[in-house]
Order: C-alpha cells, then structure tokens, then sequence
C-alpha cells in the first residue's frame, strides 16, 4: 500500500430512508436537517474520491 492509499477514508450512510420522512411509518422531527448534513458530507467525501457506503438497515 502506498502513502497516498493511506490516507483515504470511507464514510457509512446508515438509515436515511423514506420511511423517517414527513408521511413515513416512522416520521422523524428535523429528519430534512439531518438528510441536508448527510448529503453535504457525502459530496465532501465524493469530491476527494473517498469511499461511500449506503447501507439500509
């Protein structure tokens, strides 16, 4: 592995489902603040060419 494999990162979306939504099974208060964080970090990780994982438990 070379130094530049290293120093990347890998990012772990848990959850971020309809079902917490306004009109979901299980609404969620302030969840559209949550999902706007999470896209932001997303895109972060996407730029640098990190690793994202969705995963949907």
């Amino acid at each position: 592995m070379s130094s530049s494999d290293s120093s990347k990162k890998a990012l772990v979306v848990v959850d971020i489902q309809n079902d917490y939504f306004p009109g979901g099974r299980w609404a969620l208060t302030h969840v559209e603040d949550a999902a706007g964080q999470a896209a932001r970090v997303i895109d972060r990780f996407r730029e640098r060419g990190d690793l994202v994982v969705h995963i949907r438990h």
